[in-house]
């Protein structure tokens, strides 16, 4: 298959470096094959051809398949670079092409910069290879990296033409030209900056002469003639090196410097013998040194070393050496071989090798900025060369340089200039090797043999005791082996006076007692002060001895800064015991007080610094610097001590010989002083204020006028000490909050700017500037960490004036002192530097919120760099530019390297560190993250790539374009698209994911940010959820690595679930369904499945199980830890320090992670514990010691035990915080894909699969269903409860979209669309759901915050499960959809199939109830109790009612009647209701009263509708008598307001349900005498509201009110009530309720009752008009007309009532004037006219419906078919859900209609039969004409109640006999 492109093969290659194991040892060997098209002909493009040239010319290319039209620039831009490289001119048309693509302009320059960029991930591939290879141990290797090893080897080894081919074709490159930099000087790379193309070149040829390197070393056996080719590479590299001298800029110098020492490691690889060591004593002659020994007498070889020329360069020295080294060992055993090896290594050394390699090699910048793995390997390169010249020259050459040191003692003490070597030199060399790379000298697997007799040899001969110069290089030597606490403990341990023989010149006891003879001698001389005594006292230390002891006091510095803090103390006693010195720095003291040389004073500074950290005896060495050191002129000391004047030092002795070495070192001590005395220092610090005013004052103050013979001094002399918050840190920020010397001396480099910075770097003061410039910014950032709160504390003293600007503010005064600090980011030579700058930018961006604008009007200083398409007059680009550019270079690199530097030095980090993220990027990052939080435009917007010019509203429309402008987000989405980096960088990823999803979330950047991650190549990073989904099944060893990886994917499905939330479908629809495909759809088995390590049918559900197999025990203190462990800690007051939640701030040992979340503070609870162990150690001395020792144990191991459990909870607390994260993150992605995308779900579905039905996404829905409840189960069995609550939503929301789908089904006749799925697993699939529904309820009914949401499922699925019955929906759409479907079978057999399914379903719920009773207590205490949340309390309520319905045989019912639960109700319900209502919580106040009042109305309905018995003593009817809630008086319709929580809307939803409630129980009790009166006086009692309710619903308009669909169903109600009542009992009440709601009655049958059936009633007037001109939906729509005309019906039934109550009650014929609102024959007929008309459209209609349903199943088929049928527009829907809907609600309508014609025809038979059918009754409703045109309304509603099909029951018959006794009359009136 291949790599795309060489992008892909490095990414591989990368993450093999970094790491085999996530490999398989079957494909690793075809994946490095795949490289075998980039490494075989690596660096070597087709060259520029006549006939491309031709064609280019012609201005006619094909690329690629595709003609490309050329212009006269394009032509011109192609052949430019074709020229430059020697390249194809058909790569070089594509390279245009690509750079008009990426970078914006087809140039030259532009295409040249990917061209490189193309070259340089090539040969990175070769390079990361050949490195990871060279440096791995070849022992130790796994199958896969075996693999990876084998090939390599045959790449190296594969030979052409008789020469290993890949060793010559890099010879060849290193050593042509590239490429013609004067025909191209300068490109433009992708950070849109000039790079000089020579620069781009010489780092290409650089890295090729590292594979050099690392092929020599994998592959050191080299033939004579490539052996002779490399030889020849390297003299003629340092021929040339020489030859460019000051004609070549220092770049071009260094870089040819460092190509030729890169080039002298790989000689020596090549040539040099391994070098025996204990582990290689006895091993046989590999193939290596028989290779090694043809060579010897290669002639070639020998011409060039042997020939006799003078050596010309160090490198020309070094190469010689190692070959004489090589022919001696390797070579012939004879003397004329061992002579020929000794000329050529005395040459060597004549030259000065050792000399050239200890100092231009090792100490070179180029060599200092090598990586640690680079600089490690090439010092094993000399070292070995260094010891097998011991080895080969211990007979000749060792005494030759012994006698050559003796010869320069008498000269100088060290060999300044370069000239012949000595054993100093060689010893010095070896030192510095040491010191870079320990190992060397401390492992005992490459610690060669010869160093121990080499250094005998020397003691032997007391050469060290005799030459000065050697006992310095011995010392330095020593020095070097003393790194690590290893190496300082031998070392320690071998100058000891009891392992040091008589004659050692070397020792500790020796050297002590030297400092002290001084001191002793200094003690007797004359006083200091006595004219002419100085010089004679300055020469008591001869310079022998002052270099020695310096050199002395650096080992011991040395030692006891690397020992080990569990033994140092115990050397210092040992040592003091010996010497008799004590204080041990006393004597160190002592001699840097007399006048001793600056040198020495600068040791002795060190060595009391490094005492001091070592013991902790700050407070001693204080006192002693306060009483003998003088700082300021005419300071009185104590004289008893001594006297040390540093400021006449400075002044006097110092200033003249501009030399500041003593004053450095006092500062440092000063600086070692302040850092290991903390914040706790006594009294502040005040008694020694006055050594930081001598900083201040006497250094800095002159740092500027002084004279320096070493401009390092100057620089080296700047801040670097901490200033603190009190004194003498108060003088510090004073000086900074004024502006004075501390200020300039911190701004002095910051000010030069980092251009000027970066090129004076390579001076020899350049690493000192670097120091400083460091230790500048430091001091900012620590001043910036205090300044508030010293402010704080100075306004409260009023003596210290009025200070109000914090640092900040100070800075903000000159605007560039800010851009220029900020700017130190872009100091990409040292990241400890960037580190501070980006902390300062923290600060700022912190504490001015319009830093963002403030940048953006900065201009650029003098001198910055050009930046393409950027105005040299703007700062902001460059600012952007250079945190862009810090940030790529510390995703590049996976530790720190400077950062571990205290000062500035060049020492390296810790190589164990090397995974860890840098903490550049971890800063830049949370930069960015911070900056988000604040206004905007903010610094992150700005460093991003927005456009901040504008202010916010440029955000809304920047145009992202991360390709061609280079910004933070562009090295982030690269970071976010790279695959290994969630695996290899967990912390840093999660990270940039959290900046992408911020960015897309808040409003002003979301359109911005979202339009660029929906493009090619982001797609919203689902590219990589399958990687960040397998690196999370690798559980890490570390927490914070799990949390990490999991916060990983929480992001991902966050910005995913943002997407699908903010998408505008009509133009990001490709976008959401991508997305809803990659998590929804099931996986490719061949695919997708291998980067998941857990089988699942998708994304979504393989999330899911995941979270089921990740739950977390949290660690608890009572079960961590032993009952002694806990006693001890009581005993100590610590369980309840661990058990508080007490923050660090209040004194507790808590403080907030990164997100918030409470966790232990390591640092308080281990200062805590030791407080508390050392009070509780002492009260147990009263005890006997062994008592008391035993107690300590116990109480040092219960420390330590709290301490681990601590360590574990944190642990737990991340890892828990991120696994809820992604529960979270996953439950809003599938929230918003089931409910507000699943119409897009659905067609997804359908499209990947052409045999998916419409059931298909519901089926995916109801799996996730399952699988979440399943989960959720085992979360609540395992205790999760922080999990619970996300994924119970889940179930909520899943619920939700099933019970929409049934709504939407309607009456549906397939099954699979009523339940979503296939119809044979229906009854086994509900009834699975709804037992692991109860099941989850049964496990979480503790859990408060959990039962709320598993109600609502499970309301939610009794909802979806208690649709109709198919045999109960109407016959004529069940046969509509089964002709639709082509069923095959008859129409009463598929309804009786879907019957039985429901029943079983109903069937198994029931069952499922009744063994469930338990749950009911939880239920009923929820909904009983007066504590519960009203949301949770109607929640119980309702879900009791929706259980009551679903459980036939009344279990349920008994059971809440056993709990008497419905009396609590009524009981709440009259005492409480009213009280509620008005109140500020009426609308949760309602919510409960209708969830209370459902239930009762459930209660009443199932009772009514079982034959089971019920046991049931509540009167509902008899206690509602007294709900005082009922006469609530809402506001007038005139006020009523259109706030949603209005009184009037609260008052009528209670009254609706009240009504309902009454009804029922009326109708269920209709024999119960005791009701029947209850409901009497309800009637009389509420008589009043009844009124009001009939006045309001037939009140037309009212100043604009109308009323609505309530006031029609709550009139319906009231009607309804008094219709079951008898007339006699409601006459008989007080009051005459009876009279008062006739009259109401009567008024709104006139309203409703209108004689023109042409139009609508004042009613439903308004609602049929909006129909007209708004799409609203169906339910919307024909709500009010049903609801209408169940109101009329309810007329109707009244004036059949009103009639029957007496016998001579009855209804004029007109009107009449006397009673104009009672009824009349008149009207009455008009209704029914009505009414008939009404059933005539309404069967029109649903004809129409019918047809529409049956004609076709697609939505155009639909809707044409209703636009034939002339159906109105408003009833137009275009889903097949939604047009069903609409036929059930016709299919109501109609009935409706019929029953209103039916009671119609009732009361006028009525009134016709007491005429004993006299004609003339209905001939004086009109004449004949008004008669005819009755007759022809009438006829066909008549007909079809006659004709009605289906069974004949006595109500249809009696029905059919009074429509043909009607059709009579009307006959008989008409003829007569």
């Amino acid at each position: 298959m291949g790599f795309e492109t060489v992008q892909h093969a490095l990414a591989f290659v990368e993450e093999l470096a970094a790491g085999a194991e996530a490999y398989d040892k079957a494909t690793i060997g075809q994946q490095l094959r795949d490289l075998d098209v980039y490494l075989q002909h690596v660096l070597t493009p087709k060259a520029k051809s006549t006939e491309a040239r031709r064609q280019v010319e012609s201005g006619t290319v094909s690329v690629g398949g595709q003609p490309e039209v050329l212009n006269p620039h394009d032509i011109q831009e192609t052949i430019l670079l074709s020229n430059t490289f020697n390249l194809d001119e058909y790569k070089c048309v594509r390279l245009l092409i690509a750079a008009g693509q990426q970078r914006g302009v087809a140039s030259a320059t532009a295409a040249a910069a990917i061209y490189y960029e193309e070259r340089r991930a090539q040969l990175s591939c070769l390079w990361y290879l050949l490195q990871s290879q060279a440096l791995q141990d070849t022992e130790t290797l796994d199958d896969v990296q075996q693999q990876v090893f084998q090939y390599t080897s045959a790449l190296l080894r594969e030979q052409q033409n008789g020469k290993r081919k890949m060793f010559t074709h890099l010879l060849q490159l290193i050593q042509e030209q590239q490429a013609d930099s004067k025909l191209l000087p300068t490109i433009i790379d992708e950070q849109g900056a000039p790079v000089h193309l020579a620069v781009c070149m010489a780092e290409e040829r650089t890295s090729l002469c590292q594979c050099l390197v690392y092929a020599c070393q994998i592959e050191p056996s080299l033939p004579e003639e490539e052996a002779a080719g490399l030889a020849k590479l390297l003299l003629g590299m340092a021929d040339g090196l020489q030859a460019m001298g000051a004609q070549s800029s220092p770049e071009e110098n260094q870089a040819s410097f460092k190509q030729s020492y890169t080039i002298l490691i790989a000689f020596l690889n090549a040539i040099l013998p391994p070098v025996i060591t204990t582990s290689t004593d006895d091993a046989p002659s590999t193939d290596h040194e028989i290779a090694l020994g043809q060579l010897a007498s290669n002639q070639e070889l020998r011409r060039l070393f042997e020939g006799g020329e003078d050596i010309k360069s160090g490198f020309h020295a070094v190469a010689k050496l190692a070959w004489g080294v090589m022919i001696y060992i390797t070579g012939d055993d004879n003397n004329q071989t061992h002579g020929r090896a000794q000329k050529v290594m005395h040459a060597a050394c004549e030259y000065g090798v050792f000399q050239f390699v200890h100092g231009p090699v090792l100490s070179s910048h180029s060599f200092v900025d090598e990586g640690i793995a680079q600089k490690q390997h090439y010092a094993s390169a000399l070292h070995k060369l260094v010891i097998q010249f011991l080895n080969a020259a211990r007979s000749h050459e060792i005494p030759a340089l012994l006698a050559r040191s003796k010869e320069v003692e008498t000269r100088t003490l060290h060999t300044q200039k370069q000239g012949a070597d000595s054993l100093p030199s060689l010893l010095h060399c070896l030192a510095s090797l040491y010191k870079l790379y320990p190992d060397l000298w401390l492992d005992e697997n490459i610690k060669p043999d010869i160093v121990l007799p080499f250094m005998e040899y020397l003691r032997d001969q007391s050469a060290v005791e005799e030459s000065a110069t050697l006992l310095v290089a011995w010392l330095d030597l020593l020095t070097g082996m003393a790194s690590g606490e290893e190496g300082a403990r031998n070392v320690f341990e071998s100058l000891l006076t009891s392992n040091a023989g008589s004659s050692n010149p070397v020792s500790w006891l020796r050297m002590l007692m030297a400092m002290r003879e001084y001191c002793s001698r200094y003690s007797q001389q004359p006083d200091e002060n006595q004219e002419g005594q100085q010089p004679h006292r300055d020469c008591l230390v001869p310079p022998e001895d002052v270099a020695g002891l310096s050199a002395f006091l650096a080992l011991f510095s040395q030692v006891f800064r690397d020992g080990a803090p569990s033994q140092v103390g115990a050397w210092i006693s040992e040592l003091q015991s010996e010497s008799s010195i004590s204080p041990l720095w006393e004597v160190m003291f002592q001699l840097m007080c007399h006048p001793v040389p600056q040198k020495l004073k600068a040791a002795c500074n060190e060595a009391i610094g490094v005492l001091v950290a070592a013991t902790g005896h700050v407070s001693a060495m204080w006192d002693r610097l306060q009483a003998a050191v003088v700082v300021t002129p005419g300071m009185q000391v104590d004289s008893a001590v001594g006297q040390y004047d540093i400021s006449y030092q400075l002044a006097e002795i110092e200033a003249r010989a501009e030399d500041y070495s003593e004053t450095l070192a006092f500062v440092r001590l000063l600086n070692a002083l302040w850092k290991a005395s903390g914040p706790g220092i006594h009294d502040g610090g005040r008694l020694y204020a006055h050594f930081s005013h001598f900083v201040l004052n006497s250094v800095l103050a002159y740092i500027g006028r002084r004279q320096y013979k070493n401009e390092v001094q100057k620089d080296g002399s700047g801040p670097g000490w901490q200033p603190g918050g009190s004194p003498p840190g108060l003088s510090v920020m004073m000086e900074l909050l004024r502006g004075g010397n501390v200020m300039k001396s911190v701004m002095q480099l910051a000010d030069e700017g980092v251009e000027h910075l970066l090129e004076g770097r390579g001076k020899p003061a350049g690493a000192a500037r670097e120091a400083t410039l460091l230790g500048s910014l430091r001091v900012l950032v620590t001043a910036l960490q205090t300044d508030v709160w010293l402010l704080q504390e100075l306004r409260q003293v009023p003596s210290t004036g009025h200070w109000t600007e914090t640092l900040d503010a100070v800075l903000k005064h000159d605007s560039r002192r800010i851009s220029k600090l900020i700017s130190c980011v872009g100091y990409n030579s040292s990241s400890a530097v960037q580190v501070e700058a980006i902390r300062l930018a923290h600060f700022f961006a912190a504490r001015q919120p319009t830093l963002a604008d403030t940048l953006v009007q900065q201009k650029p200083t003098a001198g910055s760099s050009d930046i393409v398409g950027i105005p040299r007059s703007a700062t902001w680009p460059r600012l952007r530019f250079a945190f862009a550019g810090c940030l790529q270079s510390a995703f590049c690199h996976s530790g720190s390297d400077t950062l571990s530097r205290e000062e500035g030095g060049n020492s390296e980090a810790d190589p164990s560190t090397a995974m860890q993220p840098d903490p550049r990027a971890v800063l830049i990052l949370q930069l960015l993250l911070a900056g988000l939080q604040g206004p905007v435009p903010s610094l992150t917007h700005l460093l991003m790539g927005f456009d901040v010019t504008r202010g916010p509203e440029g955000l809304y429309d920047s145009q992202l374009d991360p390709q061609q402008d280079f910004s933070c987000l562009a090295v982030v989405l690269d970071m976010a698209l790279t695959p290994s980096q969630p695996g290899q960088q967990p912390l840093l990823y999660e990270q940039c994911l959290e900046l992408l999803y911020r960015l897309a979330e808040q409003p002003h950047s979301r359109e911005a940010m979202l339009s660029l991650l929906r493009k090619p190549p982001y797609s919203l990073l689902m590219s990589q959820i399958g990687v960040v989904l397998q690196v999370n099944e690798e559980r890490a060893p570390e927490a914070q690595v799990r949390a990490a990886r999991l916060y990983q994917g929480a992001r991902l499905l966050q910005l995913a679930a943002l997407e699908l939330h903010c998408a505008d479908l009509a133009v990001q629809d490709t976008s959401c369904r991508a997305l809803l495909q990659v998590f929804f759809l099931p996986l490719d088995t061949d695919e997708d499945s291998d980067d998941l390590p857990v089988q699942a049918s998708s994304h979504i559900l393989y999330i899911l199980q995941f979270l089921g197999t990740a739950m977390l025990q949290q660690p608890e203190y009572v079960n961590e830890l032993s009952c002694s462990c806990r006693q001890s800690l009581r005993d100590m007051g610590v369980d309840a320090v661990l058990q508080s939640n007490t923050p660090v701030e209040q004194g507790g040992v808590l403080t907030k992670t990164r997100r918030g979340q409470l966790c232990y503070d390591m640092a308080a609870l281990t200062q805590e514990l030791k407080k508390r162990y050392v009070a509780t150690s002492a009260d147990n001395l009263r005890y006997s010691s062994s008592e008391a020792a035993e107690g300590s144990d116990e109480l040092r191991e219960a420390c330590r035990e709290a301490l681990r459990f601590a360590q574990r909870y944190n642990a737990w607390l991340e890892e828990a915080a991120a696994l809820l994260a992604v529960v979270q993150a996953w439950q809003q992605l599938v929230a918003v894909a089931v409910n507000k995308r699943f119409d897009i779900l659905q067609e997804v579905v359908t499209a990947a699969d052409d045999s998916a039905g419409p059931e298909a996404a519901l089926q995916i829905v109801h799996q996730l269903l399952s699988e979440t409840l399943y989960v959720l189960h085992e979360l609540l069995i395992a205790g999760g409860p922080s999990l619970v609550l996300p994924i119970t939503q889940v179930v909520e929301a899943c619920m939700a979209r099933l019970q929409e789908q049934a709504l939407h089904a309607g009456i549906e006749a397939t099954t699979s669309l009523q339940f979503g799925m296939p119809g044979g697993q229906v009854p086994a699939a509900m009834l699975d759901l709804f037992r692991r529904l109860l099941a989850v309820l049964d496990r979480g009914q503790n859990q408060d915050a959990l039962r709320p949401h598993l109600y609502t499922a499970l309301l939610s699925f009794m909802q979806y499960c208690q649709g109709r019955r198919p045999a109960q929906a109407s016959p004529h759409i069940l046969t509509a959809l089964l002709k639709a479907g082509k069923a095959n079978g008859s129409s009463d057999r598929l309804v009786a199939d879907m019957d039985d399914q429901s029943r079983q379903v109903e069937r198994g719920i029931a069952w499922a109830l009744c063994h469930s009773l338990p749950l009911l207590n939880v239920v009923i205490r929820d909904a009983a109790a007066q504590t519960t949340r009203p949301a949770m309390k109607s929640q119980a309520l309702t879900l009791l009612a929706s259980w009551v319905v679903a459980e036939p045989s009344l279990a349920v019912a008994n059971k809440l009647h056993q709990q008497d639960l419905p009396n609590r109700i009524l009981e709440d319900l009259v005492t409480r209701a009213h009280e509620y209502l008005p109140g500020p919580a009426a609308g949760a106040a309602v919510q409960v009263i209708e969830a209370q009042l459902t239930l009762l109305l459930r209660l009443s309905s199932a009772r009514r509708s079982s034959i089971a018995e019920v046991t049931d003593d509540v009167h509902i009817i008899g206690k509602l008598i007294d709900c005082k809630a009922i006469d609530l008086e809402p506001e007038e319709p005139v006020l009523r307001s259109s706030h949603k929580h209005d009184r009037r809307r609260h008052i009528t939803r209670v009254l609706l349900l009240i009504l309902q409630v009454v009804n029922s129980e009326l109708a269920a009790k209709r024999q119960s005498s005791e009701t029947s009166r209850h409901a009497v006086s309800f009637v009389a009692q509420h008589s009043r509201m009844m009124q009001r309710v009939l006045r309001e619903a037939s009140v037309g308009n009212l100043n604009g009110w109308e009323p609505g669909e309530q006031e029609a169903e709550l009139a319906a109600l009231v009607l309804s009530l008094v219709t079951r009542l008898s007339f006699s009992q409601l006459s008989q009440q007080p009051g005459a309720p009876a009279d008062a709601l006739r009259e109401g009655a009567h008024r709104l049958l006139k309203t409703l009752g209108c004689v023109n059936e042409a139009s609508h009633s004042p009613l439903v007037q308004p609602h049929h008009q909006s129909e007209d001109t708004a799409d609203v939906a169906p339910s919307a729509f024909q709500t009010l007309p049903l609801k209408v005309a169940r109101l009329r019906c309810a007329l109707a039934r009244y004036l059949i009532w009103e009639v029957n109550a007496s016998r001579d009650f009855r209804y004029q014929i007109r009107p009449s004037e006397s009673m104009p609102y009672q009824p009349s024959l008149l009207q009455l007929s008009g209704m029914l006219k009505q009414a008939a008309r009404d059933r005539e459209a309404v069967s029109e209609e649903r004809q129409a419906l019918l047809d529409a349903i049956q004609s076709c199943t697609s939505s155009a088929g639909r809707q044409l078919a209703l636009q034939e049928s002339g159906a109105p527009a408003s009833r137009k829907p275009q889903s097949l859900p939604s047009l069903l809907t609409t036929a059930a609600q016709t299919e109501r309508q109609l009935q409706q209609a019929c029953l209103l014609a039916e009671l119609l025809l009732a009361v006028m038979l009525q009134h016709l039969a007491e005429s004993d059918g006299d004609p003339s009754a209905l001939s004086r409703l009109g004449d004949n004409r008004a008669l005819l045109s009755l007759q022809r309304a009438l006829d066909p509603t008549l007909d079809y109640l006659m004709q009605r099909p289906g069974n004949k029951t006595s109500s249809t018959e009696a029905t059919e006999q009074m429509a043909r006794e009607l059709k009579g009359y009307l006959s008989t009136a008409i003829c007569s």
